[in-house]
């Protein structure tokens, strides 16, 4: 396979990516990727899509960024907001079979042992584990999240949708590896592909698989196929390998929406049936706020775990009204703030925790929420500094963390 592949060098002049406020996903605030497509070849890639203009054959014309470390110690020094960097992407893997021999990954971990930022990496592949003492060493530091992608329990189904990927074998020893390693650890059990992945066979040894890693959480998701040639590409390979199955499909896709999404039934069914299967074997379906708590600023950790609050009591049906109203009023209060820090390049961003600190030691966070039991919540985190477990749903006390 490799000899097939095409490298494409394209120098950047930026490397990092940057969220304004922290996005809740897998909690990240930046994002750099040594390579664009994949030799992996997953058929469900969402990077195949005409949206991310990939050019050339998705699995064989790899874009190649060589100068991407040195560009990471030019541009990490500047960062004025702490924060994790994620390094990958869902339309390209940090770790993929080239990484072997360019060894960009490598190089910009090398990077992050010198600089005091949270990472994370997201991949399939079991190359991760050729540095795992480099990431061991930021784990140790700032913090290091390994993050690995794993639908399939059964290999030979998936080496028909993950024809370059390691094999679920080989998945399940790296994260157990990484785990005894120190890092925090996580399944990405997404896209769940109907009819072949979200069975309860399935789904049950995946959930087993998560229990005996130890990970400290597995999100499910659905699969998305947006029109077009992801669609076209997918929908090709289901009636190749899965005639019965394409029937399911059209019918599930039939609304080609632009987002991808399956229809709004089955993915409410998906989602009730997974959260029972995280609730059964007690572990969380988002990265935990034990994990990011203190390596955001104050006020992005607030933000994203409203977020994660709102999916968490949504899931159990809740009334969440209140609590998006509360979120929506401190995301304008947080946005307009943010936007006089970025204007002020001299002040430290320090100051802006100081504030929502003053503001809820006061009192006045409840104006801005206009939602009292919120705010006493907010005293409970942001000065309390206690943690939300995500499994009894309430603040606890730590006397320690990573």
């Amino acid at each position: 396979m490799r000899d097939e592949i095409r490298q494409h060098e394209r120098i950047v002049k930026t490397g990092i990516k940057k969220q304004n406020l922290s996005e809740s996903f897998v909690v990240g605030k930046y994002r750099c990727s040594p390579y664009m497509a994949c030799q992996h070849g997953c058929v469900y890639c969402d990077g195949r899509a005409e949206r991310y203009y990939v050019e050339g054959d998705f699995s064989k014309d790899i874009v190649v960024r060589p100068n991407l470390p040195d560009r990471l110690t030019v541009e990490i020094p500047k960062l004025r907001e702490k924060g994790f960097i994620t390094i990958g992407s869902g339309i390209t893997d940090a770790y993929q079979p080239i990484e072997a021999e360019r060894e960009i990954t490598r190089r910009c971990a090398e990077v992050f042992t010198v600089f005091n930022s949270p990472v994370s990496v997201m991949t399939k592949s079991a190359l991760s584990l050729r540095d795992l003492d480099i990431w061991k060493e930021v784990a140790a530091g700032p913090g290091f999240m390994y993050l690995v992608s794993l639908t399939f329990s059964d290999d030979e189904e998936r080496k028909i949708f993950e024809p370059g990927a390691s094999s679920v074998y080989e998945r399940i020893e790296a994260l157990k590896e990484f785990k005894k390693a120190g890092c925090y650890t996580g399944i990405l059990a997404m896209p769940l592909l109907p009819g072949i992945t979200d069975t309860d066979k399935n789904l049950e040894s995946l959930y087993r698989i998560a229990e005996d890693a130890n990970v400290d959480f597995i999100m499910p998701a659905g699969l998305t196929l947006r029109p077009g040639r992801q669609k076209a590409f997918f929908f090709n390979c289901i009636a190749e390998n899965f005639p019965n199955l394409l029937s399911l499909y059209k019918e599930l896709y039939k609304e080609n929406r632009e987002s991808g999404l399956a229809v709004i039934g089955y993915r409410k069914q998906l989602v009730e049936r997974c959260f029972k299967y995280n609730s059964r074997f007690e572990v969380p379906f988002l990265v935990p706020h034990t994990i990011y708590r203190n390596k955001l600023h104050i006020y992005d950790e607030m933000y994203v775990l409203l977020h994660h609050m709102l999916e968490l009591y949504d899931v159990r049906q809740v009334d969440t009204r209140p609590l998006k109203s509360g979120l929506d009023r401190f995301t304008r209060w947080l946005t307009a703030r943010k936007a006089e820090y970025n204007k002020k390049r001299s002040v430290s961003f320090r100051w802006l925790d100081r504030e929502l600190e003053e503001i809820v030691r006061s009192g006045e966070i409840d104006r801005v929420l206009e939602n009292d039991r919120l705010g006493a919540f907010f005293r409970e985190i942001v000065l309390e500094r206690k943690a939300f477990d995500f499994l009894k749903l309430e603040p606890v006390c730590i006397t320690t963390s990573k």
